[in-house]
């Protein structure tokens, strides 16, 4: 089993969370020049706005991107934040995810446990409220 280390098993565990936060994350990775709002960085990845804007929301919070406000608050755009820290985490994970078989298992298995946990936790919360 490959170790994935605890910055990036926190990382995705905490931060990317789901595929799309991983989408996100490798895709800025990719692209570390991208300064685009909600809608442009869906039609980037092929994915929904609504579907990417907790993502980037969560990437945003971790510090990782940086969020600017324009138009008197009406656009928001997404940047990478530009520091050595951010940089050497997404390559790292680039490198795991793309470059090495087993530790894109361990990560995608990571995604899928985390997911089943939130999903038996909702589970268990609609139980305990239909008690009631």
């Amino acid at each position: 089993m490959p170790e994935l280390g605890e910055k990036i098993r926190w990382f995705i565990e905490e931060v990317v969370q789901n595929i799309v936060g991983l989408d996100l994350a490798l895709f800025f990775q990719a692209h570390p020049s991208i300064f685009d709002t909600v809608p442009g960085i869906a039609s980037r990845v092929a994915r929904p706005p609504e579907e990417i804007q907790e993502a980037l929301d969560r990437l945003a919070a971790a510090k990782i991107l940086e969020v600017h406000e324009l138009g008197a608050g009406r656009y928001k755009c997404y940047s990478l934040r530009r520091t050595d820290d951010v940089w050497r985490l997404l390559c790292r994970l680039s490198e795991l995810y793309l470059d090495d078989p087993a530790a894109r298992r361990e990560i995608i298995k990571t995604l899928v446990r985390r997911h089943e946990r939130k999903t038996d936790s909702s589970a268990q919360e609609e139980t305990a409220g239909g008690e009631n």
